[in-house]
Order: structure tokens, then C-alpha cells, then sequence
């Protein structure tokens, strides 16, 4: 299979689809796997899922993802998930609020709290919205580059306490907790910036 050279090799190459997933067509899936393959060093897997429509994609469980990619389908339908999520929380925002996969600081802007999402909430949402309220737990985490999804936990073990209290969790501490953020490298959804400090994450697009 022919890769793009528009996706292939570059980690931070620009969200090549919007929308809701259900609604892409074959064309799209095919871009939206080339543009996941380098962001998150995966084999090249396009040709398994080739000729399917994004209506296919969200249709499928991570078992069936796994049959046709036995290396990787985990990751991917645990990105595909992210997608999905993004995509939701964009439609239950205000209008103009949030810009989800389009431009280079889109998804940092939403001011959705995702404990209304309807939905179970992740780890990275929750993060998130603790991110986007400095006032009420600045003291506890923070940016340092916003537009690039660069983030420092300063108070770790409060921040394992208020997701404890989320997920109903008492005993949850930031041993737990950094565990499941370890957890989202192999997804690549959180990983380590390039100057790598104690406690500071960077999320991937387009969260």
C-alpha cells in the first residue's frame, strides 16, 4: 500500500479529517489511519481496515479491531474512542467554544465539563477539565504550553484524590493513577515531551 507522504513519519502533522467518525467515508478512514500509524509508531495496518466506512468503524468492538490488525487493533480502536469522544463533546458545546480537529490549538480550547458527557468518563477527560478550570485547581495542575497540550500535575496526590472521588474510587492514589497514564503511551494519547520533567505530560491531538 502507498502511504501519503502528507502523514507518514511526521508526529505532529496536521488532523487530516473532521466530524463525527460514523460519518466518514472509506477515503477518510484511510487518512485518518495513515495520520494515527506515525503519531503513535504503529506498524502499517491501512490495508487491513481498507474499504471500510467510518458507519463500519464505530460498529466494530476492540475484538473484531484486533482480528483484522492481531499487532496493534487495541490502540487503534482505543484512539477511534478518543475520536468519538472529541467529536461528542464538540457537539454538546456552545457554538464557537470549541474548535475539535481543525486548526493547531483546537482541541485545548473547550470549556465542556465532561462529567455531563452522558458517558464514562476517562482519565484524560478528566484531566483535561481539571486543566481548563485554573481557578478552582490551579494550585493542583496546570499548563506550561497550552497550545501544545504541555501540562504539569503539582499537587499529585490531591489530583488522585478528586479522581477517586469521581470514579467513586476512596483507596485511588497517584501510584494508581500514574499507572493509567503509563497506560495512555503504548495509546498514545498522553506521553512524555521531548524535555522530560517530573510529573509534566503532553497530550496527543486531538484531545
Amino acid at each position: 500500500m502507498v502511504l501519503s507522504s502528507g502523514y507518514r513519519g511526521r508526529r505532529d502533522a496536521p488532523i487530516p479529517v473532521a466530524g463525527y467518525p460514523a460519518d466518514w467515508s472509506p477515503s477518510n478512514v484511510q487518512k485518518w489511519i495513515l495520520w494515527t500509524e506515525p503519531q503513535s509508531r504503529l506498524p502499517q495496518i491501512g490495508k487491513s481496515f481498507q474499504e471500510l466506512s467510518g458507519k463500519d468503524l464505530c460498529a466494530m468492538s476492540e475484538e473484531q479491531f484486533c482480528q483484522l490488525s492481531p499487532a496493534c487493533g487495541d490502540i487503534l480502536h482505543a484512539h477511534l474512542d478518543i475520536w468519538k469522544s472529541a467529536a461528542w463533546m464538540k457537539e454538546k458545546a456552545t457554538p464557537g467554544d470549541v474548535r475539535y480537529c481543525g486548526g493547531d490549538a483546537s482541541w485545548a480550547d473547550s470549556e465542556v465539563d465532561s462529567s455531563c458527557a452522558g458517558q464514562p468518563i476517562h482519565l484524560w477527560q478528566f484531566l483535561k477539565e481539571l486543566l481548563l478550570k485554573p481557578h478552582n485547581y490551579g494550585r493542583f495542575i496546570r499548563w506550561l504550553t497550552k497550545e501544545e497540550g504541555i501540562f504539569k500535575i503539582e499537587d499529585s496526590a490531591q489530583v488522585a484524590r478528586l479522581w477517586g472521588i469521581r470514579k467513586n474510587r476512596p483507596a485511588m492514589n497517584y501510584d494508581k493513577l500514574s499507572r493509567s497514564i503509563r497506560q495512555y503511551y503504548k495509546k498514545g494519547i498522553i506521553r512524555k515531551p521531548d524535555i522530560s520533567q517530573r510529573l509534566v505530560y503532553q497530550f496527543v491531538h486531538p484531545v
